[in-house]
């Protein structure tokens, strides 16, 4: 007795239409060839694996992408989305966002009021210097701005000098430092009246059989009590530990230099913030303003420019694509961290927040269709030990930016690898000058690169590696990065 058997209809379709299901079949093995070839190109390749063994590095702790630009599959993809701390690399999101919304030619404008009347070159009241949070306000612009005022009429100030920086919300500014070290430059708070970063230049020169201290820019609510001992004998790359003591007074600040230092290792520099933002700027206001020939008969306090104020002078900052340049090119953080404030303030108004800013750049990824899994921007500096970034987010972010109409601004805010800002002293003879540029990023346990390389087959490539070390682990530096970008400039 035969057995009988229902044909499916999947099998009489076969029967009918062969070539059809032929065509459908290589598809699906094309695409199962394509699905293989993105997970081959996902494995780290054998000489990356070797590298990291001999290099004591856990595989788990670091992510790379590397890709060409414009590629849809990436040449190696290792932990690619895993969040980690991208330390520094975090300011290329800060910057990136700021130069599509601002634009390059953006610039902030510190104003000057008079509260008061001005007659034969006295003001009868107040001068009221605004804060606009410019990032770039150096001793050299100040000086200019003051050289300004004088160069229209004014030159006596019978009242004193107002501060107001309430562009900015400084009770939202977090002041909290990593490594408890406040007074270090890289450590100061952002703020809307931001002179020289607050920063001191502390100077120690041996002078014949003794040693000098001198502060950088003289101020006159600072006093530097010089308690540095010669110490004897050859250098020998010591400095018999200085120390620097800092008291703080309601309008002065006292800082004692001592320690011991051998005059054959020759002139050294400390670069501090020790003063108040408030009590610097004054400070450095009148010696500066005496110097000139002028004179200011009170003292400092914090205020806002009313409305029946006159606007006497209005002082523009260096265009932002500047400003872009010596933040990323020499990781400057209060620098970064300002020009998150300058984000929220454009789009609230005063008292910007961090928060707002951070806000106002996940309103443009989104817009520009950017998902950066697991962001934690905090200050926008990487100041911090909570921010979050995926290597992948950060290579979507650099390919962005390279087909932006910015780019050019962008590459050139970049460190040359080997030569110059935060690079200068990693991957030397890596590549040919100019064909490296990584933004560098650095914390305790964290090292990070990301930007682009363009390899001598005239080919443009994004490099994003992030690697972060257990606690228990020594500092890692830059060796395992440099041989992945060697690597890849092997490759043919």
């Amino acid at each position: 007795m035969g057995v009988s058997v229902k044909k499916s209809n999947t099998w009489v379709m076969m029967k009918k239409y062969p070539m059809i299901f032929r065509t459908a079949a290589l598809l699906v093995y094309l695409v199962s060839v394509l699905a293989t070839s993105n997970t081959a190109q996902a494995i780290l390749p054998d000489p990356l694996a070797k590298l990291l063994n001999e290099k004591g590095i856990p595989p788990s702790s670091i992510s790379i992408l590397i890709k060409e630009a414009g590629a849809s599959i990436p040449l190696v993809s290792h932990l690619a989305d895993t969040p980690r701390n991208p330390a520094s690399t975090m300011k290329l999101l800060t910057t990136i966002a700021a130069l599509d919304l601002l634009g390059p030619s953006y610039r902030w404008e510190t104003k000057i009021y008079l509260n008061g009347t001005l007659k034969a070159g006295t003001l009868k009241g107040d001068l009221v210097l605004k804060g606009s949070g410019d990032p770039w306000f150096v001793i050299e612009r100040f000086w200019k701005l003051l050289k300004n005022l004088r160069a229209q009429g004014l030159k006596h100030i019978d009242g004193d000098l107002v501060i107001d920086d309430h562009l900015f919300d400084q009770s939202a500014v977090d002041t909290h430092t990593l490594d408890g070290q406040a007074f270090r430059a890289y450590n100061t708070p952002p703020g809307a009246a931001l002179i020289n970063f607050s920063a001191t230049r502390i100077v120690i020169r041996p002078a014949l059989n003794r040693l000098t201290v001198r502060a950088e820019p003289p101020t006159s609510t600072l006093q530097i009590k010089n308690k540095v001992r010669v110490l004897p004998g050859a250098c020998a790359g010591r400095n018999g530990g200085i120390t620097i003591t800092i008291t703080a007074h309601s309008n002065r600040t006292e800082v004692t230099v001592g320690g011991q230092y051998p005059p054959t290792c020759g002139e050294v520099v400390l670069v501090r913030s020790v003063q108040p933002h408030h009590q610097y700027i004054y400070g450095v206001f009148r010696h500066l303003w005496e110097e000139m020939g002028g004179s200011l008969a009170g003292t400092v306090r914090k205020g806002t420019a009313a409305p029946g104020n006159t606007e006497f002078l209005s002082f523009p900052s260096v265009p932002l694509g500047q400003i872009v340049t010596y933040i990323n090119k020499f990781s400057n953080n209060v620098m970064s961290r300002n020009l998150l404030l300058t984000l929220a303030a454009e789009h609230n108004g005063a008292s910007a927040k961090p928060e707002q800013g951070i806000a106002v750049v996940q309103r443009w990824l989104n817009r520009q269709g950017l998902e950066l899994e697991a962001l934690n921007m905090i200050n926008g500096a990487g100041l911090s030990r909570q921010a979050r970034l995926t290597a992948r987010g950060l290579a979507d972010l650099l390919e962005h930016a390279y087909y932006s109409a910015f780019a050019s601004e962008l590459k050139a805010s970049l460190p040359l690898a080997g030569y110059d800002g935060s690079a200068r002293r990693y991957f030397r003879d890596v590549a040919t000058k100019g064909k490296l540029r990584l933004k560098t990023g650095r914390l305790k346990h964290v090292r990070a690169i990301a930007g682009f390389a363009e390899t001598p087959d005239n080919r443009n490539w994004i490099v994003v590696i992030l690697h972060h070390r257990r606690s228990t682990e020594p500092t890692a530096g830059f060796a395992v990065h440099q041989n992945i970008v060697k690597w890849l400039y092997s490759q043919r």
